[in-house]
């Protein structure tokens, strides 16, 4: 009963599924709570885009809260913001908003986002230089490999997934280290006050997932040659 009613609530504030896979923390953790966001946004009659920028909001306070130490408090605003910040899209497509604009702010929000809370991160980990300009080019590569070479040679290519990974996308579920999921470790290490920790798995995490990527692609281009042979 409970589960039919929450499918009923879900329905009435989810209107469209996004897309037809998800990531993991999303599909099992945040779209199951943000339609209690959307409902309250949508009670108190909020615009989307006020939404997205009280998202940002959020985020951004949690990135200040790990310079100065407030590390429980940090990933409390972490999550807070992942969780409204699914709320803005659900909220548009509900009341039919959805504009050019908000979809721009929305994208324009979570990046400065994650610039902030990945400072506020060097900041608390109190690393060796090294390792803080290691982390920054981690991020970096993975923008710049993903977005310049991963997803131009997927649009022209496709890409040959290994049997793992297909396992997971047939049930509905992208295996990759998103920004959902390092936001997620993010907040567990914040709550354990590890944030010392953290930067290392950050850096090895992120690296495995951008090299394994590029591998699909590799994988891809030599069983490509060997068909057309």
């Amino acid at each position: 009963m409970i589960v039919n009613k929450y499918k009923a609530f879900r329905s009435r504030y989810v209107v469209q599924k996004r897309r037809p896979e998800e990531y993991l923390f999303n599909k099992y953790y945040a779209h199951l709570i943000d339609p209690f966001f959307t409902k309250l946004a949508y009670d108190l009659n909020l615009k989307p885009n006020t939404v997205t920028v009280f998202s940002g909001i959020l985020g951004i306070c949690s990135g200040i809260a790990f310079i100065f130490g407030y590390y429980i408090l940090g990933g409390i605003l972490l999550q807070l913001h992942h969780l409204v910040d699914g709320a803005d899209g659900n909220l548009a497509r509900l009341t039919n908003q959805c504009s050019d604009f908000g979809a721009k702010l929305d994208s324009y929000t979570d990046q400065l986002v994650r610039v902030i809370v990945l400072v506020g991160i060097i900041f608390a980990a109190n690393a060796p230089i090294w390792v803080d300009l290691l982390l920054i080019l981690t991020f970096l590569l993975d923008i710049l490999v993903v977005h310049q070479f991963v997803l131009p040679f997927m649009r022209k290519n496709g890409i040959v997934r290994s049997a793992w990974k297909q396992w997971f996308l047939n049930r509905g579920v992208i295996p990759a280290f998103d920004i959902f999921t390092i936001y997620f470790i993010i907040s567990v290490f914040a709550v354990i006050q590890r944030i010392d920790i953290l930067i290392y798995v950050l850096i090895v995490l992120k690296n495995i997932d951008w090299m394994y990527r590029v591998w699909e692609c590799v994988k891809t281009t030599i069983l490509l040659k060997r068909k057309a042979i």
